[in-house]
């Protein structure tokens, strides 16, 4: 078993642990190996083909309401569906190739379908990124009071350091990341978030919520712990609408990571 298995089975494990045991809301496609269509979930989500070469990847998404319906359109008709470019593999097993991501919220769909769909990727982004070519990827260093994020591979250069994939844009992450420090410290506890050039230093906070974070975005899952907080906030906080802006941004932030996992996933499989 390789790192990114490793990393998916510590993930689902990780969720399940903080999430009803009957959820399937972190279960990737690939694990599906029943061919019965109707135990698919009727849920919102992302459908989505990975196209691999040998130097690059891209990533072909499709926003659903419901994705038992529309999965099993896309199997009968992939031809209506040009975006997702399952005719390039006509002659193959369609089915190898369509993959699901479940979500919570419509909108954290529209959000990674707008981040992805139809980007290109390198394979190796650690040996073709430079300073003068960054990368695309978040990367997460740990620390012995707290923990980095870091928006270039220039300054992620850690044994400690592993890398997020694209969570998202860098300029509202660290707009949303003072935010969050003011609403916390707000309520009165503890936390300090200092915005450095590339990168968000997470430290001398209560120490739970420092976990709390970094479970976020090393798993992409939130807990009823941060939940928990969040209540706090909303019930001590006179500005509610930042409460709730900030409470959805951290769940796209944990959905990116999740769906960002389950592509690694997808690239290490044999069967994609």
């Amino acid at each position: 078993m390789d790192e990114i298995e490793l990393l998916v089975e510590e993930t689902y494990r990780h969720f399940h642990d903080h999430f009803d045991e009957e959820s399937d809301m972190w279960m990737p496609a690939s694990r599906m190996v029943t061919q019965d269509y109707s135990t698919f979930p009727e849920s919102p989500g992302v459908i989505y083909h990975v196209q691999k070469s040998k130097s690059i990847f891209v990533v072909r998404t499709l926003v659903t309401l419901n994705i038992r319906a529309d999965y099993t359109k896309i199997l009968q008709y992939p031809e209506d569906y040009p975006s997702l470019r399952l005719v390039d593999n006509m002659d193959k097993d369609t089915e190898r190739y369509l993959k699901f991501f479940i979500v919570e919220n419509p909108s954290e769909a529209e959000i990674i379908h707008g981040q992805l769909h139809n980007r290109r990727f390198p394979m190796d982004e650690e040996m073709v990124c430079n300073i003068s070519d960054p990368g695309f990827s978040w990367w997460l260093t740990k620390k012995e009071n707290g923990f980095q994020i870091s928006f270039t591979m220039s300054v992620s250069s850690d044994e400690k350091t592993m890398k997020l994939g694209p969570l998202g844009d860098r300029e509202l992450a660290v707009k949303k990341f003072k935010e969050l420090e003011e609403l916390i410290t707000s309520s009165g506890l503890n936390m300090n978030i200092q915005n450095e050039i590339n990168r968000v230093q997470f430290n001398g906070s209560e120490v739970f919520l420092i976990e709390e974070l970094k479970d976020l975005f090393e798993f992409g899952v939130i807990t009823e712990t941060l939940k928990s907080v969040f209540m706090i906030l909303a019930n001590k906080s006179f500005n509610h609408s930042l409460v709730e802006e900030n409470w959805y941004y951290l769940h796209e932030l944990a959905s990116m990571r999740r769906f960002w996992i389950q592509i690694q996933y997808d690239l290490n499989s044999k069967e994609t």
